[in-house]
Formats: structure tokens, C-alpha cells, sequence
């Protein structure tokens, strides 16, 4: 018997001894474990990634702007968690 096998049977014995209400838990995880080991699309096939150097060349911020924007973001940072 193969090492697949051995721990194929381990795992449905191991199934059977959970109460039926951890199995929905055990589904979840399966079905992580599945999108996990999905496919990845190569890497041509992906669509490139935009080139954002530069663009805000020519742009000033002064000290307050900065700050303003750093409390505006993080203001609604806090919305968020609450």
C-alpha cells in the first residue's frame, strides 16, 4: 500500500471519529486548500502593470496638504475598524 493511499485512509478514519458538526469546518478548509492548489495563469497572460512613475511629477504638496491627507486616511481608517 502506498504512502497516498495509507494517508488517504488515515484521513477518512480520522472523518468518521469527528462529531457532525466539525465536518461543515473541514468542507471550508477542502475547499481552501483546492482554490490554493489551483492553476495559476501564466505569466504572459496577465495584464501588465501600470507604469506610475512620474506621474506626479511637476506637483508640489506642502507640509499641511500631507498632513491633511495623512488625517483625512487615517480618519477614515478608524471608521472602518469601528
Amino acid at each position: 500500500m502506498g504512502i497516498y493511499t495509507t494517508t488517504k485512509k488515515r484521513i477518512i478514519r480520522m472523518l468518521d471519529a469527528l462529531p457532525p458538526e466539525s465536518l461543515h469546518e473541514v468542507q471550508l478548509f477542502l475547499d481552501f486548500l483546492r482554490f490554493k492548489n489551483q492553476e495559476q495563469p501564466a505569466e504572459h497572460t496577465r495584464e501588465p502593470a501600470a507604469a506610475l512613475g512620474g506621474l506626479l511629477q511637476g506637483y508640489r504638496f506642502t507640509e499641511d496638504e500631507i498632513a491633511q491627507a495623512r488625517r483625512e486616511m487615517w480618519g477614515r481608517m478608524d471608521e472602518r475598524v469601528r
